[in-house]
């Protein structure tokens, strides 16, 4: 409908005389409200994004260790240091691939999702089942351990507007992002995809 609106307009200088501007006037507002209308009709208002609906860190074999501390554990280079509970990894050695910093102490560190909760919410994931959240905010392919005070500036943001202070990493970035774009078939806007083309040619070459 809205393409046949569109199609319309380009005919209105045709099928109206050029005396008759009143006339013109009527049908070009008649336009306005009909692409308005057609427009509202076709967008879907998303439902506000609320952390808790992804879940928290999942404890998938039930050995007190969640996601957080599991890839802490999985991704230090060197032996890591338990609380005494055995639930919590409190040292080992980690790189931050945003910054190219090495960490000793997981309190300084966040898991950050590649792909931000709040940015998938907005392009599909609000569509998702609470189970297919859940997967989604645990996947490994889409976290990673990285400096906290860098997660907290990347925020919910990104390729096109954020990139990692580590250039060396932002080509990888940029390729393991829209990856998880299409593996999860979340929706970017044609503008926002042209812009990560673009960054992509930049830094990848």
């Amino acid at each position: 409908m809205f393409a046949y609106l569109q199609k319309c307009r380009r005919n209105l200088f045709i099928i109206l005389p050029n005396k008759d501007q009143s006339m013109y006037i009527h049908f070009l507002s008649l336009f306005v409200f009909l692409i308005s209308f057609a427009q509202a009709a076709n967008s879907e208002e998303i439902p506000k994004y609320e952390r808790d609906l992804f879940g928290g860190w999942a404890d998938i074999d039930h050995d007190c260790q969640n996601t957080r501390h599991e890839l802490l554990q999985e991704l230090s280079t060197s032996r890591v240091v338990f609380s005494t509970n055995t639930c919590r990894v409190v040292k080992g050695r980690w790189l931050d691939p945003y910054t190219d910093i090495i960490f000793f102490e997981s309190k300084f560190v966040d898991i950050d999702h590649l792909v931000p909760l709040k940015y998938s919410w907005d392009r599909g994931s609000y569509k998702w089942s609470d189970f297919e959240r859940a997967q989604f905010s645990n996947d490994p392919s889409n976290l990673f351990v990285v400096e906290k005070s860098v997660n907290r500036e990347k925020a919910a943001l990104g390729p096109s507007k954020w990139l990692p202070p580590n250039i060396k990493f932002r080509c990888d970035y940029i390729r393991r992002f829209q990856h998880i774009i299409k593996k999860y078939r979340l929706v970017q806007s044609a503008a926002e995809t042209h812009l990560i083309k673009q960054a992509q040619q930049q830094h990848c070459g």
